[in-house]
């Protein structure tokens, strides 16, 4: 039986982009499988950890955000 990799991820992030070819590669390469887990964070992880999307932070939290792409 293949090991098998459980890939959680926001779909909206783009480091998630960036990564899932060579995620996928390397499982590949490993004979792994890749099981698939996206994570809802604007409706249900940033509610209860108090985080807020993007658009409903300070500008200065926003500003750096786009420095951090």
């Amino acid at each position: 039986m293949p090991q098998t990799v459980d890939y959680y991820f926001a779909p909206q992030s783009p480091w998630a982009y960036l990564g899932h070819q060579r995620l996928r590669d390397v499982a590949k390469a490993a004979g792994a499988l890749v099981r698939v887990r996206p994570v809802d964070l604007g409706g249900k992880v940033f509610p209860i950890s108090g985080g807020l999307p993007l658009g409903q932070r300070a500008p200065q939290r926003q500003a750096y955000r786009l420095v951090e792409l």
